[in-house]
This record gives structure tokens, C-alpha cells and sequence, in this order.
């Protein structure tokens, strides 16, 4: 079975490079909408048999059981330890349940479609190989498929891309690094949510964007 594992903040901590521009509660929906763009995309994936969403947030859990999302499964951290340790803590699950195959990828790419998904899957299983996509600035992990068990320890977060990279390279093992655009744009910084506005893209995210400027120029008009 492939599992597809999805890390997340919890909502009091993500998204606080954001801090400048978005307002707690903004923080707070683009969290939640963009994990709904990429929940919508792994979970209708023709060959991710489970989506694995790992955080130690309960409420987030809760939210995201509403939306109903077939094939998923919640795995709950004891404890906050940051996106790093809940990759590791999701890797180690799912060898235990007898996954063949994983994907991780973060909650954050609203770009993504299930097709997207599916050819990473597709390529990695048929070319029996790691896959390793970097994020937009080459400093962190947007999406890492290993083939099949053991699964070694996968770096996530800052500088996570070479460290990975260093890691292959060290345990010998054959990968493919692709650049795939709807992969690398990750919501981090200013420049993301004004990227993602320019595109001819109909995610929920950037709807939720699109709110956020016209709500910030009705309140310039008004003063």
C-alpha cells in the first residue's frame, strides 16, 4: 500500500512569517484552506491507497473530519516537536503498518492537483527510485517519495533539501530530482501570496488571497 503523508503545524505556530502583513485569524484560514487544497489532491489520488495527516493539534483534526475527505488517516503527535520530528514520527508509523511506498509532501502547496501526485507515485514506483522536489528557493523538501522499506530518516523544514540530498548521496542510493512548478510554491512569504495571485489558478487559496486584498483595499478606501 502507498501511503502519502502530510505534516502540519499546529495553528497557534504556523505561518508566522506571515506575522507583518495577515492578522491571526487570516493566519489562521490560510492554514486551514491551504491544507484543504492539498488534502483535496492526495486523497483523490488514483494510487495513494491511504493519506496520512500527522500534527499534534487536536482542533485541527476536528476541523479537517468535517470536510470528509475519503482515505485519510489522522496521526496524532503525543507531543509538539516541531514538522521535522512529525515526519519522522509518520515514517516510522507507517513502515509499521506495512506501507510499500510513502510520499511526503507539505500542507502548504495549494497548487497541486491529484494528477501531480499520481505521476510522482507513478514515476518513483516504476523507476524504483527516490524522488526529490525542492521548494521554489531550494531550501526546503516539497515533496520526497521513497520506493519502498526501510525507510531511511527524511529531513524536513529549513535546509532540508541538501541535507536530504547528502543523505542519498551518502547511503548510495538512486534518486530523481524533478522541478515541478505546482510542487515548489509553498506560502511562506510576502512574495508567495502575491505569486500565487498571479497565476491562472482556481485553488481555494487563492480565493482566500483574493479576499485578503480586496478586504485590505475596502479599508483603505474607507479612511
Amino acid at each position: 500500500m502507498h501511503f502519502t503523508i502530510i505534516p502540519i503545524k499546529s495553528l497557534a505556530d504556523g505561518k508566522k512569517r506571515l506575522n507583518p502583513i495577515l492578522s491571526p485569524t487570516q493566519r489562521r484560514d490560510l492554514i486551514l484552506t491551504s491544507l484543504q487544497d492539498v488534502l483535496q489532491a492526495a486523497t483523490n489520488s488514483k494510487l495513494t491507497d491511504q493519506t496520512v495527516l500527522v500534527t499534534s493539534d487536536p482542533e485541527i483534526v476536528t476541523i479537517s473530519k468535517t470536510w470528509a475527505y475519503p482515505k485519510l488517516t489522522y496521526l496524532i503527535e503525543p507531543t509538539s516537536q516541531g514538522t521535522h520530528h512529525a515526519v519522522q514520527y509518520a515514517i516510522h508509523w507507517s513502515q509499521e503498518q506495512a506501507a510499500s511506498s510513502i510520499l511526503i509532501i507539505p500542507a502548504d502547496i495549494p497548487l497541486i492537483g491529484f494528477n501531480d501526485i499520481d505521476e510522482i507515485i507513478g514515476l518513483g514506483k516504476s523507476k524504483n527510485t527516490i524522488i526529490l522536489i525542492p521548494s521554489q528557493r531550494k531550501e526546503g523538501t516539497n515533496a520526497f517519495f521513497h520506493p519502498h522499506p526501510p525507510f531511511f530518516p527524511v529531513w524536513y523544514g529549513p535546509d532540508s533539501y541538501q541535507k536530504n540530498l547528502v543523505s542519498i548521496t551518502n547511503l548510495n542510493l538512486p534518486f530523481i530530482i524533478l522541478e515541478r512548478a505546482k510542487f515548489a510554491l509553498d506560502i511562506d512569504l510576502k512574495e508567495d501570496l502575491a505569486k500565487l495571485l498571479q497565476l491562472n489558478d482556481n485553488s481555494l487559496t487563492k480565493q482566500l488571497i483574493q479576499n485578503f486584498a480586496l478586504n485590505i483595499k475596502e479599508k483603505k478606501c474607507m479612511k
